[in-house]
């Protein structure tokens, strides 16, 4: 199967989001079985495009901007959705996230 590099990343960010998902179905469900199938599932689902993408990402790149982009997305859901709060020190570690991902992206390129 060919693919695209333009795919490639729009498998990347369906693995992110499904990553998302999974681990903010645990703390809906309480530690309730549910959660714990549906978090199953889409981190199965998340594998799976992260799989498929790194046939063209290279997977330290792939997987530095999967953890990173889920760090952040997690981190805004908890703050809007669970009412949570960070402290100086992990909004300072998000926002080099955000600068690391820019960085690798700028990599990429070059």
């Amino acid at each position: 199967m060919k693919m695209s590099k333009t795919k490639s990343w729009i498998f990347l960010i369906i693995a992110v989001i499904a990553e998302v998902i999974a681990t903010t179905s645990l703390k809906i469900s309480l530690g309730e079985i549910s959660g714990y199938f549906i978090m199953g599932l889409f981190i199965t689902v998340s594998y799976y495009f992260m799989g498929l993408c790194i046939r063209i990402i290279p997977v330290g790149v792939a997987y530095s901007i999967w953890e990173a982009l889920g760090l952040c997305l997690i981190a805004i859901i908890g703050i809007f959705v669970f009412k949570e709060k960070l402290n100086l020190y992990q909004t300072i570690g998000i926002f080099l996230a955000i600068i690391g991902i820019i960085l690798i992206n700028i990599g990429q390129k070059e």
